[in-house]
Formats: structure tokens, C-alpha cells, sequence
């Protein structure tokens, strides 16, 4: 009998995400967890202050972090709403591409220091990850994952996720990385508790 996969709920902009994905990279997680976007502050709740000392202090963290695991990672200048990129991943999931835009989406905004709020530029990610452009474009266009995006949204509600990243696997859950402590423990049930679990 095969054992639930976890279930992580991201979102784009959050940097303890960023480093969670790649955490889970190394782990060989595409298809042994399933991958859930959360868009944190759905229009029209206000953009992320990038001045903010708390948001500061987290990113300042994760990136300390990242640096230590040779995780490239820059310091944004500015935090979009995440809503159209969670409707690319959607659509790239659709098209058995949602790990490459993923992972180009994150690295656009946590590398690049690029708007992943910009339709233009999830465009571009789209057709670098090899998915029609114009299909991309006419999808965001008429929001057509907009459903699905708030889907998420509900089902993390639903399992009382409170931060990001998190991961519910069965009893078992993991939530946000906003502290030293939490890392490691990110670290520790990535590299040995959270795929312990084998299908049987």
C-alpha cells in the first residue's frame, strides 16, 4: 500500500520557500511530494514593505542559510503579488512542465531580482521552460487557474496552514522558517524524516 506523499504549500515570494524548494530539490522531491502554491496576500491586501525589519530579518536569515548550502540568493527590491505566478505554475502543471517553471520562477525573483507579478515576464519564463508562449499568455490573461490558485488557498485554511513554507505529511507537519532553530529542522526532516515513509 502506498504511503500519502507530503504535501508542502509555497509561495514565490517568501524566502524561507525559496530555500524549502531547494531543500527538497536535493532531496529528489518532484515526485515524491506534492507541491502546493499559496499566494499569501491576494489582491488587494497590501504588497510586502521591503523596509519592513521583520521581513528584513527573515530574508537576512534565508539568505544566510542559502549562502551556507551554496544557494544563490540576492535581496529583492520589490515583492509582487504572486497570484499570475501560481497561475503559470498551474498551467505548467497542465503541461508536465510545473518543476522547471518553478524553479525558474523562483530563481527570477530571488536571483534576478525580476517583477513575477508582470504577465510579460512569466511570458518569458514560459517559453524558456519550453510552453507556449501565446497559450501562457492567454491563460493568464483570462485567469483561467484563478480558481485553482484560491483552491489552495482554501485547502491550506481548511488544514489550519498558518505559514510558509509548510508540509503536512499524515500527523505530521512542518510550518514556516523564521528562526535558526526551525532551519535546521527543515533540514533534518528533508534530509532524513520526511521520506522515511516508503511505498510499499
Amino acid at each position: 500500500m502506498a504511503t500519502p506523499k507530503p504535501v508542502l504549500f509555497f509561495d514565490f515570494t517568501d524566502p524561507g520557500s525559496y530555500l524549502a524548494s531547494h531543500l527538497l530539490d536535493r532531496a529528489g522531491a518532484d515526485d515524491r511530494c506534492v507541491w502546493h502554491g499559496l499566494e499569501l496576500r491576494p489582491p488587494p491586501r497590501a504588497l510586502v514593505d521591503t523596509c519592513d525589519r521583520d521581513w528584513q530579518s527573515y530574508h537576512a536569515l534565508a539568505a544566510d542559510s542559502a549562502g551556507k548550502r551554496g544557494i544563490p540568493m540576492n535581496t529583492p527590491t520589490f515583492v509582487p503579488w504572486t497570484r499570475k505566478a501560481h497561475e503559470l505554475a498551474e498551467f505548467a502543471r497542465e503541461e508536465d512542465c510545473y518543476h522547471a517553471v518553478r524553479r525558474a520562477l523562483f530563481e527570477a525573483h530571488f536571483v534576478d531580482r525580476r517583477d513575477i507579478g508582470r504577465i510579460d515576464l512569466l511570458v518569458e519564463v514560459a517559453a524558456a521552460a519550453g510552453l507556449d508562449s501565446s497559450g501562457a499568455k492567454a491563460a493568464l490573461d483570462v485567469d483561467r487557474f484563478a480558481a485553482t490558485v484560491q483552491g489552495r488557498r482554501e485547502l491550506a485554511k481548511n488544514w489550519n496552514v498558518a505559514e510558509v513554507p509548510a508540509v503536512v505529511h499524515g500527523t505530521r507537519r512542518i510550518e514556516g522558517m523564521k528562526s535558526p532553530a526551525r532551519v535546521s529542522e527543515w533540514t533534518r526532516w528533508v534530509g532524513v524524516e520526511l521520506f522515511a515513509d516508503k511505498e510499499e
